[in-house]
């Protein structure tokens, strides 16, 4: 199975539904990515208003913890900037609004690589959550052939925000994925980000042990002592 490096690309925009998606999928390599150099953005859809068991939470003052904690997460991982599109935890639809968004960040960013969800190989099979479907499957139509062509979102284009052509997309949570990532030099950093989405952690401990665990089957796919996996594809012409 192909051993591969974070990407060397100055510009990365990572796409997301909720504030701790890319804990579990991908901070370990965008880790490694910024430690080489590379410029990491975060695009998230939903504040995460519904994740909570609590039934007498506020979702407002959900929301409002959950992207505080995010940003806090983002410091750790060094990450230089995180938007919240604020669309409603679980109901997220792909529609031309949400493209806009992502086109818009696109063009303004000119990333050389996105990061998304892998929407038609979601993991788990068939239970996936919805948001990470539509996500990613937003994020992919507006890779190719939205943010390229001038006569997608002309509204969308202006002296500082000109078509961009994305070369790579790595999807996470892919159920066939093709490449891995040694993550061992991070992972403790990587669970640190997790850490700090304290409203999803009842069990900081627990989750450490889990986590150390998941990371290890991650990598035996790869013959690496711990990995995150993803669908690597290259963009459209």
């Amino acid at each position: 199975m192909p051993i591969v490096s974070a990407p060397g690309g100055p510009k990365i925009l990572v796409t997301a539904a909720h504030p701790d998606d890319i804990e579990a999928t991908c901070a370990g390599t965008l880790m490694l990515a910024i430690a080489q150099g590379a410029r990491v953005r975060l695009l998230l859809a939903t504040s995460g208003d519904k994740g909570s068991s609590d039934p007498a939470i506020d979702p407002v003052a959900l929301a409002a913890q959950r992207e505080s904690e995010a940003q806090n997460a983002a410091s750790i991982l060094g990450i230089e900037a995180v938007e919240f599109l604020r669309y409603p935890d679980g109901e997220l639809e792909n529609t031309r609004e949400l493209r806009g968004h992502i086109v818009r960040a696109i063009r303004e960013w000119q990333p050389d690589v996105v990061f998304t969800f892998d929407p038609e190989h979601a993991l788990p099979p068939y239970l996936s959550h919805r948001d990470h479907r539509v996500i990613g499957r937003a994020t992919l139509d507006a890779v190719y052939p939205l943010s390229r062509d001038h006569l997608s979102f002309p509204e969308l284009i202006s002296k500082t925000l000109t078509p961009h052509k994305v070369a790579e997309v790595w999807l996470y949570y892919s159920g066939i994925a093709d490449s891995w990532v040694d993550i061992s030099s991070v992972m403790d950093r990587k669970i640190d980000a997790r850490l700090a989405h304290a409203c999803q952690t009842p069990d900081p401990a627990l989750l450490r042990t889990a986590w150390f665990e998941r990371a290890r089957i991650a990598g035996e796919a790869g013959g690496l002592p711990m990995a995150e996996a993803f669908t690597i594809i290259q963009a459209l012409a």
